[in-house]
């Protein structure tokens, strides 16, 4: 397995995953996301498999903490250990620095039914069976309810600002919101 920088020709890719994994209301626009990258601001890895692509990760950087924004393996390549070993070598990538990321909550609304959950449950046990804490930090982003878990075992939510900082600008606080304090 190797992880490298994505390049334009894993583009197509790397969207149709995006949009195949992730729910409309969690997603930021891609072009905004590539647009970051090319900044500096975020970075859009590719997760390969005997030069495969099977999966991608897109990061999000602070002074501290690196986020994990979005993290997706293609559903025919799950189960055999390699979301597992791809969030090994992320982790090896960046010196081992603390990482965050965002899990959608179930809202216990009528949008969330029972399959719904059981993914969010599911992928929440896949994070925590390989190194990462519930932090016990909720958040509200765009109108979806999110937990956030961290590989550190003490978070606070003000270490995790200076990244929605860098992401969002002087006005983050408009667009995430700790909603338990």
């Amino acid at each position: 397995m190797d992880i490298c920088t994505a390049s334009s020709l894993d583009k197509k890719f790397i969207l149709e995953l995006y949009q195949k994994t992730f729910p409309f209301r969690e997603r930021q626009e891609f072009s905004l996301i590539e647009r970051r990258a090319a900044m500096g601001e975020m970075e859009i890895l590719l997760i390969r498999e005997e030069r495969k692509p099977i999966g991608f990760a897109i990061l999000a950087y602070g002074e501290k903490l690196i986020l994990l924004d979005y993290f997706a393996i293609s559903e025919k390549y799950r189960g055999q250990g390699l979301g597992s070993a791809a969030l090994e070598l992320i982790r090896a990538l960046y010196d081992d620095r603390p990482f965050f990321l965002e899990l959608r909550k179930p809202c216990g609304d009528a949008e969330t039914d029972l399959e719904e959950t059981r993914l969010l449950k599911q992928c929440e046990s896949f994070f925590l069976c390989n190194g990462m804490y519930v932090t016990g930090i909720d958040i509200e982003q765009g109108g979806v309810c999110m937990e956030l878990l961290s590989t550190q075992p003490e978070l606070c939510f003000e270490e995790c600002e200076q990244v929605y900082r860098s992401l969002f600008g002087a006005n983050y606080r408009d667009i995430v919101k700790q909603v338990n304090k």
